[in-house]
This record gives structure tokens, C-alpha cells and sequence, in this order.
């Protein structure tokens, strides 16, 4: 549905102002780079006891989709989540936990090597690398093997496109503990590359012209736009899943943190909600309109069905802790009250004030100087009555005065 028609002037400046205030810097890209670069030249130098097993080390998560947002303080940190693929090694041939061990054990001679004070920490999945205070980066570095061979099993079970198996990996978790410590060929999968690639191919109209925006810019008219990584453009998908994330962030701060919205089901509902908008102002519309609607029911379970792994459920933790599922709907409608009250407002500045309650004071006073330094921007100054109250009752996406459905069983 095209939604331009009823986005107010003010709101779509107020919402491209937001994107670019909330926009990590691109020195921080720059950053992130050369750490997982660094680290993979030092788990292939000379004296490197994984060398051997070539190690295939690439960076996943926001920085590679491009969605990271900037913490709200200099007390958070940047989160960057490396992985490191061992490709002459199998399932077959070595235990996940000598598989972590090996890789804790190099990133120890890292840490020294690097002067990093902090020490290796582990979690269930992952090991990780705290920087010095003040840097606001800590690596998450996943041990994985190929499994490209395992899930072109899974994807002809469900009947999927087998191509989607490019890039698996196996990976370790100590929790399981009856298959932590012993060859078997029980692991769990995922496929980051597939899942950058799933994300990417959504977008690829609006991610292309951008990326040929900035090779034109650069005088580089011959250069493929394949030359430009995902995460060195800014789409409207990407805007407005940074805009939510951080009213989920926002939103959940005054609520229970362990029931907030996982980013990889924020993404992933967006990502599917989304239907080429050119505005970040009409991608947030369709997107909050449509987004549960990649929710699926099986057997009576909520499933948000892994793009890349039919059989994964990313929303695997909403049956045994139901609170999740419903936090994720009382979110969303939130979410699309707080948008939908302003979307045809015209003045930037009584957007700005409105949203400052649900997006935080420093993001939108951030936003409010952008829109005062940016050149052209014109104020306007026609609002509709209910703008001095600040909420409109529902929600007006298109023609529709709606308010959210919800799979069934939503309380």
C-alpha cells in the first residue's frame, strides 16, 4: 500500500533525522574492520597453533547488516560479533569444546599480544574480547566448522532452495552439555553469511542505487556496486530498523530487560515487512503495519522461521517463556501508536518533541540540530489540531484507520 500520500512533511524530516543521528559513525566502521582483520592475520601467523585448520574469520550481526545503532552512553559498549570458521575441519574430527578451547587459547596469545588488559571471557556460545575502557568495543568471536553438507539435508526436508546452505556453519554451545564434549555430529547450525545475503537481496533496488551513489562520488563510474559493503550505505530498511531498535530500547528500559525483543526477531520481521519504500518515513509505516504478519503457527507454536534454516525458530524461547511473546505485541503496539500518532504532522519541531518521550531527550535533540544545520530544510508550520495533545487515537497507515492484529492466542 503506498502510505506517501498521508506522511507529513515534518514527520518524514523528523524520521531522516533520527536515521542520521542514530547512524554509527563511519570511523567506527572503519574500527570494527580492522579489528576482525587484525585478528584474522594473527590467527594465520607463523606461530599460530590453528593455522593449520585455516581459519575463515568474518564479521556478522548489526556491523555486517549495517543496522548497528550508537549507545545511548559512553558506559555501553559497541557490540561486534566475529566469526571464526575452521574450514579444514569437520564435526567428524574434533569435539566442540577442543573447537572452543583451541580458539580461547589463541585469542589469549591475542589479548597479549595486543596489550589488552581485560581477560578472554566465554559465554554459551561465544568467547570474547573486552577492549580498553573508552575504546566502547567488545568482540564476540563464535568457533564454528562448515556444514554446508548438513543443512542441504535440512533444506531438502523442507523442500527450501538448497542454494540457502552457501555458508553454513556448526557451531559450539556449552550448555549442551551431553554433546559438548564428545565427536558427534549433534551441533547446532547457523548461517550468517546466508542470513546477510537473505537481507541484502530484500533491499537490493534502494542498497544498489545507493551504493551507486557513492562509487559516483568518488569517480569510480566503472566500479561494480558489489565493490560497496552492505554496511557502507544506509537504506531505508536499515533507517528504520536502527529507529526501532531503539524505541524497542527506550521502551523496555522502564520494563522487564529479559523479556525485551531479541534483535535478530526485530530484524528478521522487519526485513520481511518491508517492500522496497524509497523514505525511511514509508519503510517504518509498512514495516510496523505488516511486520507480525511473518509469524507463523506450528502446532501450536509461535515460529519466526530462520530465512536461511526453515527448521530454526528464532522465537524458540516465546513457548517456554510466553512473557517474551506477549512483550513482543505490547511493543509493537506501542510502537505503532507512538509513529502512527505523528505521521501526518507537518511540523518537524512538534514531531521531534513528541517522539523525544518514546526515542530518548539526546537522540531527538541530536536530530533537532540536524534539522536546524541542514541545508533547505524548511520549516513548516501547519499542524494538525491534535498535535498540541500529542496523540491521535489509532493508527493511520494508508487509507486504513487500524489498530494491530495479532496471531491468535494473543492475549
Amino acid at each position: 500500500m503506498n502510505t506517501s500520500s498521508n506522511i507529513g512533511f515534518g514527520y518524514n524530516v523528523a524520521i531522516e533525522k533520527l536515521a542520521e543521528e542514530l547512524a554509527v559513525p563511519q570511523d567506527r566502521f572503519d574500527q570494527a574492520e580492522r579489528r576482525y582483520k587484525d585478528l584474522g592475520e594473527f590467527l594465520h601467523r607463523d606461530e599460530s597453533k590453528v593455522r593449520d585448520h585455516d581459519p575463515d574469520v568474518y564479521i556478522q550481526g548489526s556491523f555486517a547488516l549495517g543496522t548497528p545503532i550508537k549507545p545511548t552512553s559512553k558506559n555501553e559498549d559497541y557490540d561486534l560479533d566475529i566469526v571464526v570458521s575452521f574450514r579444514s575441519l569437520t564435526k567428524a574430527q574434533i569435539t566442540q569444546a577442543d573447537l572452543r578451547a583451541h580458539l580461547l587459547a589463541e585469542l589469549e596469545a591475542y589479548r597479549d599480544a595486543r596489550g589488552i588488559k581485560n581477560e578472554v571471557g566465554e559465554s554459551r556460545r561465544c568467547c570474547t574480547l573486552i577492549y580498553a575502557d573508552g575504546a566502547q568495543f567488545h568482540m564476540d568471536v563464535l568457533p564454528a566448522v562448515p556444514d554446508e553438507a548438513n543443512m542441504r539435508a535440512i533444506l531438502s526436508t523442507y523442500l527450501a532452495d538448497q542454494a540457502l546452505a552457501e555458508g553454513a556453519i556448526a557451531i559450539t554451545d556449552s550448555d549442551k552439555a551431553e554433546t559438548y564434549h564428545v565427536i558427534t555430529d549433534d551441533w547446532r547450525t547457523s548461517n550468517p553469511r546466508g542470513f546477510a545475503a537473505w537481507f541484502k537481496s530484500r533491499q537490493i533496488e534502494q542498497l544498489n542505487e545507493r551504493r551507486r551513489a557513492i562509487l559516483d562520488a568518488q569517480g569510480k563510474v566503472t566500479a561494480s556496486v558489489e565493490d560497496v559493503p552492505v554496511f557502507r550505505v544506509r537504506t531505508p530498511l536499515q533507517s528504520s530498523i536502527m529507529i526501532l531498535k531503539r524505541h524497542r530500547d527506550e521502551w523496555f528500559a522502564a520494563r522487564d530487560k529479559d523479556l525485551k525483543v531479541i534483535s535478530v526477531i526485530l530484524t528478521t520481521l522487519s526485513t520481511h515487512a518491508y517492500a522496497g519504500e524509497a523514505r525511511v518515513s514509508d519503510a517504518i509505516a509498512k514495516i510496523l503495519r505488516d511486520m507480525h504478519l511473518a509469524i507463523e503457527e506450528r502446532n501450536g507454536v509461535s515460529w519466526i522461521a530462520n530465512p536461511t534454516d526453515p527448521s530454526e525458530n528464532f522465537a524458540d524461547r516465546w513457548e517456554k517463556f510466553p512473557g517474551r511473546r506477549e512483550s513482543f505485541f505490547a511493543w509493537l503496539e506501542a510502537a505503532r501508536t507512538d509513529f502512527g500518532a505523528v505521521q501526518r504532522f507537518s511540523d518537524t519541531n512538534i514531531v521531534l518533541n513528541e517522539l523525544s518521550r518514546n526515542l530518548g531527550s539526546t537522540l531527538v535533540e541530536g536530530a533537532r540540530s540536524r534539522v536546524a544545520t541542514s541545508a533547505g530544510s524548511r520549516a513548516a508550520s501547519v499542524a494538525p489540531a491534535a498535535a498540541a495533545g500529542a496523540s491521535a487515537p489509532g493508527l493511520v497507515f494508508g487509507g486504513e484507520d487500524r489498530r494491530p492484529t495479532e496471531p491468535k492466542g494473543f492475549g
